[in-house]
């Protein structure tokens, strides 16, 4: 088979991954069509299949003893159309509720199968080269499904879900075209499960947890600010989102590049340009300016998340990489499902309500901690120059 055509089928199961978001431009519509709800059961609408998507991932491993890579393709793409497309014939927000989760045990499912199959079939330099791309795939679905979410928003808030039409097409070319890896046999099982995890791991989980937190409260309350403030409709809050992920796309081409002029600051830096995008859109009240803030806030996410899996990768022993690589799928979507509800109590605090001022509160958090990071980076570099300092004598 053709090795491009390859790349670009085991790619494409990537763009599954940001389905959800596909909803986040139309979160203010699907609000006033439910008077009824609250702002946070409206949020869970894209931050709940964030919390399923954690239990996806948890059988995966178990699921792949048993289904072919074709097979968990095709169980996980089921479960992510009937999430998808079904709310579109319905009118109770419990039972769109409903589909959501289950739109995320798809999703749960299909982002670790995306990582595997790279390992399937690449190696050596390739295998991390695809890895890089995969960043540039994930973030095409970033773009394709809030971008079309929001034009057919515009038409109705019932017409966003038939954005998951594109899953179908998706499918089928992945399925015609993707071939089935060979079996791997994996020798000394259980004595490299008990190999323990060095405190570097857990301490990068922490920060991806708490990072996850902080970024997610763009996507549910970007388009309430925009069309909560009248600075735009549907589809203006779904070019904001697109341009966050549009950022990332380009990011992600010459992250390689970026990487090795930041090296151990890489994740810091990332930090203090995502804040700063953050700051612009909860500080300007123009929408060319808005969309400004998302491209810096796009570009520092597609910073911080490929320096973060590649980071924890080394630093995990070899046997291990695959657990650490699935608690940071379960921290992020756990911090991102508690994202509405701690930024909730933040804004209640403060007397202020869901939109600006979580994104502002979001931007101050990761300027703080992006710069504490570079004092811990800092630090660190020191105290390894200085016991390779050759002032010992012998």
């Amino acid at each position: 088979m053709n090795r491009t055509l390859l790349k670009v089928v085991v790619l494409s199961v990537s763009i599954f991954v940001m389905g959800a978001m596909a909803l986040s431009p139309a979160l203010a519509s699907i609000g006033a069509a439910f008077k009824e709800a609250s702002p946070q059961t409206i949020m869970l609408l894209v931050t709940l299949p964030s919390i399923t998507m954690v239990f996806g991932s948890l059988v995966f491993s178990k699921l792949s003893d048993y289904l072919s890579r074709r097979g968990l393709l095709t169980f996980g793409v089921a479960l992510f159309l009937i999430g998808g497309l079904t709310p579109y014939f319905m009118n109770d927000l419990t039972m769109i509720l409903v589909m959501r989760a289950i739109l995320g045990l798809g999703v749960g499912l299909l982002f670790p199968l995306a990582t595997v199959l790279i390992t399937d079939f690449f190696e050596g330099n390739e295998r991390g080269t695809v890895m890089g791309l995969q960043s540039v795939f994930m973030n095409i679905g970033g773009i394709v499904f809030p971008l079309l979410g929001g034009l057919l928003c515009a038409t109705g808030w019932h017409n966003t879900f038939l954005t998951y039409l594109v899953g179908v097409v998706l499918f089928l070319f992945v399925y015609t075209y993707l071939p089935e890896p060979a079996k791997v046999v994996r020798e000394e099982v259980k004595e490299c499960k008990r190999v323990p995890l060095p405190g570097k791991v857990y301490f990068l989980e922490s920060v991806y947890f708490i990072y996850c937190l902080l970024y997610f409260v763009f996507f549910i309350d970007i388009a309430i600010q925009i069309v909560g403030e009248n600075l735009g409709n549907a589809a203006s809050a779904g070019l904001a989102v697109t341009i966050f992920t549009m950022a990332g796309l380009v990011t992600g081409l010459v992250f390689g590049k970026i990487a090795q002029i930041l090296k151990g600051m890489t994740i810091p830096v990332g930090w203090v340009i995502t804040g700063l995008g953050m700051a612009i859109i909860s500080g300007v009240y123009d929408f060319n300016l808005i969309l400004v803030g998302c491209f810096v806030g796009g570009v520092g996410f597609t910073v911080v998340c490929p320096a973060f899996f590649t980071e924890v990768s080394v630093a995990s022993p070899p046997s291990r990489v695959a657990f650490s690589i699935s608690l940071a799928c379960v921290l992020g979507g756990i911090g991102q499902f508690a994202a509405p509800f701690i930024f909730d109590a933040i804004s209640g605090a403060f007397g202020q309500g869901p939109g600006r001022f979580p994104i502002w509160v979001s931007a101050i958090a990761l300027v703080v901690g992006g710069v504490l990071l570079i004092l811990q980076q800092y630090t660190q570099q020191a105290k390894i120059t200085n016991l390779e300092s050759p002032n010992t004598k012998f």
